[in-house]
């Protein structure tokens, strides 16, 4: 190369430089002038909130299932102390009323076998989610939602590993324990719908079943869980709470039928003690599993909901399980 050629390219190059640094001022200047006038919180919510800056806005939230959407800590379904031995995957769809809250959701589980009836890792979350709540409700949860009414995607995950201690004999139980981790993967704790928080959780189950092939109910089947779980509820405060749960299994042929209490019990006193009743059934034969669920409230988390899902091993169950 020659160097006035040289030359001639590193002049023609300076325009387009200069050209760069015009539109990156003129981006900046008018971010400067937008962003003030977009205020946060909302002007309207410091004005219900009698907002005077001098803390952060979401200190005014509670953190705790009271105070939040149906989805953000909820009470985790009972662990049954068995193992799967197949790959699964569930949907389900929720609706939840009552209490000034109406919420619609897509939920779904995937479970991956590791060690067939041993190690199994799980992942699951709200994948939708729609509410509406009365402007009372919306208040008492400090959210920023003018509307009370959202849609959005993605709420809280979690990621679990299940390991199988103890398989069922003559006369002794299935043991089983199971570590979980409460991802911040929302976006939505503005609206006082998920927390956004990082959590974990370590709960055992112990379950029996009696089997009488000839009787009408066929199998009868106890399992309690006990465990212990924490969470952060914002910028520098933790909740520590103690889980439990007791559930009942009565199957004939194909059907079984599963009622329980659970719940947790938090240090705060805050809305973080919740409790609920829930009656479920479930139809299998096969790879395909349907079930239909009600849950009831107790204590500290003010839903009713009704779930219908369906489930699907990805390899046939063994026949004696």
């Amino acid at each position: 190369m020659c160097p006035s050629h040289g030359k001639h390219k590193t002049l023609t190059s300076r325009p387009n430089h200069w050209l760069r640094m015009s539109w990156g001022l003129t981006c900046w200047l008018l971010c400067s002038l937008l962003v003030p006038t977009m205020a946060w919180p909302p002007l309207w919510w410091q004005a219900v909130h009698g907002y005077d800056g001098t803390k952060p806005w979401n200190s005014y939230m509670t953190y705790t299932a009271a105070f939040f959407g149906p989805n953000a800590m909820p009470v985790f379904e009972t662990l049954d102390a068995r193992t799967l031995k197949t790959h699964r995957i569930d949907v389900a769809s929720d609706v939840f009323w009552g209490f000034g809250d109406q919420t619609q959701s897509i939920s779904a589980q995937i479970n991956y076998m590791l060690w067939p009836g041993r190690v199994v890792v799980s992942g699951w979350g709200t994948l939708v989610e729609h509410y509406k709540t009365t402007m009372a409700i919306r208040d008492i949860r400090a959210s920023t939602v003018e509307s009370g009414e959202q849609t959005f995607i993605i709420g809280d995950l979690y990621l679990s590993t299940q390991v199988r201690i103890v398989e069922e004999a003559k006369y002794r139980p299935d043991l089983k324990i199971e570590w979980v981790l409460k991802t911040a993967s929302s976006n939505t704790s503005a609206g006082a719908r998920n927390f956004d928080t990082p959590g974990y959780a370590l709960r055992g189950a112990v379950g029996k079943s009696w089997i009488r092939p000839q009787a009408f109910v066929q199998e009868l089947r106890l399992v309690g869980n006990v465990g212990f779980l924490s969470y952060q509820l914002n910028n520098h405060q933790q909740n520590d709470a103690s889980t439990g749960a007791l559930q009942v299994q009565l199957r004939r042929n194909h059907l079984t039928w599963s009622n329980e209490a659970a719940g947790y019990y938090g240090w705060t006193d805050k809305g973080d003690r919740p409790m609920v009743l829930r009656s479920k059934l479930t139809y299998g034969n096969g790879p395909l599993k349907y079930y239909v669920q009600y849950q009831h409230a107790l204590h500290d988390y003010p839903f009713r909901r009704v779930q219908a899902g369906v489930g699907f091993d990805l390899y046939p169950k063994n026949k004696d399980r």
